[in-house]
């Protein structure tokens, strides 16, 4: 792989065997790779840096590489390390996440993240992303859109490692944070430090005071804009028991098989939020008219708008007998994905 050196003493003109000039990259002036970079997308810019650089994650992020990166048109408000992955050929590494977050001043730019199909990470190349006041959602499922989040073998994605990164986010005043969703494996094991996060987290999105965006059914309680006037804060329910922005409760047990896993699946999900636009909708809203849904085939949270989230009753479908959401051509109960 060709190198290019800060040095612009080093730079010299290469020449063949008949003694005749060849001209590379990175023998023109360094000004001129950041301009030419500013017609590229995002992940070509990653591209054309790591053409001119050798050993690229081992160090930081060189001054040419940065501008590379950042004269990219698009921006980087939001990324999905997939695209990158896919520019590499390769699995990514905690080492590369470190080195474009840092190239890109992520701290200060991304507002969604997502590592899609990065399942060989462990999180710790999150943390240029420390305190961030930027980030608004980050995706950390490692799979994609309506994907079972089921992933063999286990990931080594460590909670121990990325939620302090997290924490530190939402302890800002300043934060922006409000969506995340967490790998599988993290919502099976229920860490302690998962659990307190959770709670800290709902706590700042409760203080935060969301209003609820579905059109209200009662014209005398429509909030200015048209929606419902509720603002997304915990209540109790007709159970007694409390409602969470982000469900974390345990301990709660059913008769209903079905109804326990229903329980059980959404530890760790932003209850309040449709993962697809973000709308935001209140409990009231969603005991009395199923606004939001959460799927237990890729365990999100969906609107009405984005993904239509009902529990197959048809005789035909393998799932009526478990009331399981799936997406069943038979019964013809869910958009197909």
């Amino acid at each position: 792989m060709a190198t290019l050196s800060n040095n612009s003493s080093n730079k010299r003109v290469r020449r063949d065997a008949n003694n005749t000039m060849q001209l590379q990259l990175n023998d023109l002036p360094e000004g001129i790779l950041p301009k030419a970079a500013s017609y590229l997308s995002n992940t070509s810019c990653v591209s054309f840096a790591m053409s001119l650089t050798s050993d690229l994650f081992s160090h930081e992020p060189s001054a040419i590489s940065t501008a590379i990166l950042n004269a990219s048109a698009e921006g980087w408000e939001s990324v999905d390390f997939k695209d990158i992955q896919d520019i590499c050929g390769r699995s990514l590494t905690d080492d590369d996440i470190r080195w474009i977050l840092l190239a890109i001043d992520g701290v200060h730019k991304i507002k969604s993240l997502k590592f899609t199909n990065c399942i060989g990470i462990t999180g710790s190349g999150l943390e240029p992303l420390t305190r961030s006041t930027e980030l608004k959602r980050i995706d950390l499922s490692l799979v994609g859109n309506y994907e079972n989040p089921n992933i063999t073998p286990e990931p080594p994605i460590s909670a121990a490692v990325v939620v302090p990164i997290l924490n530190s986010i939402i302890e800002r005043e300043d934060n922006v944070f409000e969506h995340v969703q967490l790998p599988k494996k993290w919502r099976i094991e229920k860490s302690d430090i998962l659990t307190q996060f959770l709670i800290r987290l709902d706590e700042v999105l409760t203080e935060r005071e969301f209003y609820c965006s579905k059109p209200s059914r009662w014209p005398r309680v429509i909030f200015p804009g048209g929606a419902c006037e509720n603002v997304c804060q915990q209540y109790d329910d007709l159970d007694g028991l409390d409602y969470y922005l982000v469900c974390w409760q345990q301990g709660r047990h059913y008769d209903d098989p079905f109804a326990q896993r229903f329980h059980d699946d959404k530890y760790g999900i932003v209850a309040f939020s449709c993962y697809q636009c973000m709308k935001k909708i209140c409990g009231v809203c969603e005991w009395n008219g199923g606004a939001i849904d959460l799927c237990l085939s890729c365990e999100k949270m969906y609107c009405g708008e984005c993904n239509r989230v009902e529990h197959c009753e048809g005789i035909n479908c393998s799932g009526s007998d478990t009331g399981q959401v799936r997406s069943c051509e038979v019964c013809d109960t869910l958009k197909s994905w």
